[in-house]
């Protein structure tokens, strides 16, 4: 046993099941074409609040784990795919079985989590089994954590599976799941009201075809790397941004367009200076939203890729790397604004094989990954005691992670940016060291 997970004390496990039963004509969840490619990994997050106060600071642990799974059980009669059971790559069966809730102890305070450098001790907030088996896990579809720190402080994490939906889906969830828990006698409607019909506007593939469809690039090999986080702060973006609108012509560049060109720039520079050469050719890719064009309240897999290509030194200026993604993002939205609903699955296998095309020719390039949540308030989830002190970004968790992989969210105040990335071990000690990073990146841990 590791001196890690000595810190845990006790583990206990429920299963909690949909308030009210699915009705029979939703029992059989077609997955989308999208829901097919993606691989049964789940994504992960974790909220952690400090000491509990004003009227839930001398309730017993029990009551906040009642008032959670009361809650949960009411959230997942909307979202019941997650409580339903995969049927190979064709169909989710809602069958009410139910999500695993697991509720520890850790016998140390929070901070102690945070200031751990390499994430190492956030995995313990996280159910271990989805943990240690990332890509395979063949628990139920959502699994929740409950834990409880020696300071009163606590973490609700959660590990969703990629099949059932994307990050604006995860996002939706956690909010829908937080009003309810505030409002449990109230009849308060949630602004988004779920609809898991991804397959109307993306078609499956027949069911002898499924099980290859999966996109080996949608679940990227992972390899032996390290994460590391970091804060740009309000007044640094605003630099940032400053420099963009100076020298392009983009003059309303957005947070994750500055801070996207901004880490894809350090990486190819110091990663320049670890083989002491010439700069490695490089591409990014960046994972799109298409709600809209698409409904809000439409949940599953509702994106597509969009990349660009960088071959010589003079093409990593800043602005200049701004400017090829907004003309790329452009190119994409352009593509569905007029979109006919049959229309939708071929422009986006298009935008997937342009993205693949890139990779498999230029197959000695260093690949970077790039998904915002920067859009999602996930600093509002309030279950009732107040906002979360801390969020931690889904890449945390991958075990191993997904080299050059980078999560961006908003910071605590939404005015700033938190960033989660991973590189192989001697990649991330150059990026963590670089002079121009650390004038606008404040290491997190």
């Amino acid at each position: 046993m590791s001196s890690v997970s000595r810190l845990v004390s006790s583990v206990c496990k429920k299963i909690i099941k949909p308030y009210s039963p699915t009705p029979i004509s939703l029992r059989c969840h077609k997955l989308s074409y999208l829901d097919q490619m993606v691989g049964g990994i789940y994504i992960p997050l974790a909220l952690f609040y400090p000491k509990l106060s004003n009227t839930w600071s001398n309730k017993p642990n029990n009551v906040v784990s009642q008032h959670l799974e009361k809650s949960l059980s009411k959230v997942l009669t909307n979202y019941y795919p997650f409580a339903g059971k995969l049927n190979d790559n064709i169909s989710i069966d809602c069958n009410d079985s139910g999500v695993e809730f697991f509720i520890t102890k850790i016998n140390c305070p929070m901070s102690e989590i945070f200031n751990h450098p390499y994430f190492e001790k956030h995995n313990l907030v996280y159910p271990t089994e989805v943990i240690n088996n990332h890509c395979t896990y063949e628990g139920s579809l959502a699994v929740f954590q409950l834990t409880h720190f020696s300071c009163g402080g606590i973490a609700i994490s959660m590990c969703l599976s990629h099949k059932v939906g994307d990050g604006y889906t995860f996002g939706n969830f956690m909010n829908h799941w937080a009003t309810i828990a505030r409002n449990p006698l109230s009849s308060e409607i949630y602004p988004i009201s779920p609809k898991f019909d991804g397959s109307f506007y993306f078609p499956p593939t027949k069911d002898e075809d499924s099980s290859n469809v999966s996109n080996n690039n949608i679940v990227p090999q992972r390899e032996e790397c390290v994460s590391k986080g970091f804060s740009i702060s309000s007044s640094k973006l605003t630099a940032l941004k400053a420099r963009v609108i100076n020298e392009s012509k983009v003059q309303n560049p957005s947070d994750t367009e500055v801070v996207s060109a901004f880490l894809y720039q350090r990486a190819m520079a110091t990663k320049k200076l670890v083989n002491s050469s010439s700069i490695r050719p490089s591409l990014l890719h960046q994972a799109v939203n298409l709600r809209p064009p698409l409904p809000k309240h439409t949940m599953g897999n509702i994106g597509c890729l969009f990349s660009i290509l960088t071959k010589e030194e003079k093409e990593m200026d800043l602005a200049q790397v701004v400017s090829k993604l907004r003309k790329e993002k452009e190119e994409v939205k352009q593509k569905y604004k007029n979109a006919k609903i049959e229309e939708l699955l071929p422009i986006t296998l298009e935008q997937y094989r342009k993205a693949n095309e890139l990779l498999v020719n230029n197959s000695c390039y260093d690949l970077y990954r790039f998904s915002s949540l920067i859009t999602f308030p996930s600093y509002d989830v309030d279950f009732g005691w107040g906002k979360p002190e801390k969020v931690i970004s889904p890449l945390s968790t991958s075990n191993p992670p997904i080299k050059n992989m980078f999560i961006l969210m908003a910071d605590k105040n939404r005015d700033g940016v938190d960033l989660t990335c991973s590189m192989k071990k001697q990649d991330m000690l150059a990026f963590e060291r670089d002079e121009e990073l650390l004038q606008f990146a404040s290491p997190t841990s």
